[in-house]
């Protein structure tokens, strides 16, 4: 089970070559995925028991160039 957690979303950009994704003024990119951008910035920041969830982008989100955007989950305990 995963929950939501009230943390600030994840943005991701397109990159030459791939994607980057910004949390909290660290920044990740990734080859292949916009969303494993979005977990690996998310675990930079939060540690390994998170994960991230796509979400709605913002009007502000698409002006600044924003192609994604994610929310960080709490990984419940197997």
């Amino acid at each position: 089970m995963s929950t939501t957690t009230n943390a600030a979303p994840i943005r991701v950009r397109d990159a030459i070559g791939g994607y980057a994704a910004t949390l909290k003024g660290q920044r990740a990119t990734c080859a292949w995925s916009a969303e494993e951008a979005a977990r690996k910035v998310a675990r930079k920041v939060h540690g390994d028991q998170v994960d991230v969830v796509s979400a709605e982008l913002a009007e502000s989100d698409a002006k600044a160039g924003v192609k994604y955007r994610y929310h960080i989950t709490q990984r419940g305990a197997a």
